[in-house]
């Protein structure tokens, strides 16, 4: 039997030695399934899961994806059970996005998804956000912007050759995570930047900050941190005219 164990993101920070010790040191058949993870609205400042992306991307043995969508998430359940090691399937609470999508990658090979071709702009975003970043990407495409949108699905393995071959295409990357900025999805993209001397890259992450996040509706938290499209849009074209506001990255 494969255990499939729900529990919250934040409960799982008072179980993280259980899951270092008894699951991922011994490289255990385990689907830990954490819920709620992100914003959680109104089950308040100590129920925000924001930390688990980061928590469980430093362990050992351990597979991490998160899904765009329901369909997605039933994907990977199915997946999970035949890898008989740990794995991380982390989704928020609520509903889905608005986007229908189309495309659903076999997971075997571990990659990521490419949403939409584009020249311009790369946005790699994980879980939810993916909805997110096509939501974006639809506005700049109406300014005339190819925008390139990436489902990564997996923090960890992550996919660094499409992630890397879209970079060197557009030169321009931001990330979308629906976590602490710090060890997430944003950091391993950088990670790879750095990691392949790719020069000239500008790139930005976007994410929450190195804080506690307060009791609000998840509307009202992702408006107050710039999480939400209108926030990021206007952030990205406010650099556009100001490029020394990226972080640039060069050899």
């Amino acid at each position: 039997m494969t255990p499939v164990v729900p529990i919250y993101s934040s409960f799982y920070q008072r179980g993280y030695d259980q899951v270092i010790h008894d699951i991922c040191l011994q490289n255990l058949g385990v689907v830990m399934c954490v819920d709620r993870a992100g914003i959680v609205g109104n089950d308040g400042e100590t129920h925000q899961g924001v930390f688990d992306l980061s928590f469980f991307s430093i362990i050992p043995n351990l597979t991490i994806m998160a899904p765009k969508d329901f369909k997605e998430l039933e994907n990977m359940l199915e997946y999970a059970v035949t890898l008989n090691r740990p794995v991380v399937i982390r989704y928020p609470r609520g509903g889905e996005g608005k986007t229908k999508f189309d495309i659903y990658e076999p997971l075997e090979k571990q990659n990521a998804e490419i949403i939409k071709e584009g020249n311009d702009l790369s946005i790699i975003a994980i879980g939810k956000m993916v909805d997110r970043a096509v939501e974006i990407a639809n506005i700049l495409e109406e300014q005339e912007q190819s925008v390139e949108v990436i489902n990564a699905r997996f923090l960890k393995p992550i996919d660094s050759k499409t992630i890397i071959d879209s970079i060197k295409k557009t030169r321009k990357v931001i990330t979308i995570e629906d976590n602490i900025l710090k060890s997430g999805l944003g950091s391993a993209v950088q990670d790879i930047i750095v990691k392949e001397n790719l020069e000239d890259i500008t790139f930005k992450k976007y994410g929450y900050p190195d804080e506690f996040i307060k009791h609000g509706s998840v509307q009202e938290l992702e408006k107050k941190y710039g999480l939400d499209a209108e926030g990021i849009v206007k952030d990205l074209e406010s650099l556009q005219m100001d490029i020394g506001r990226w972080a640039k990255l060069t050899k």
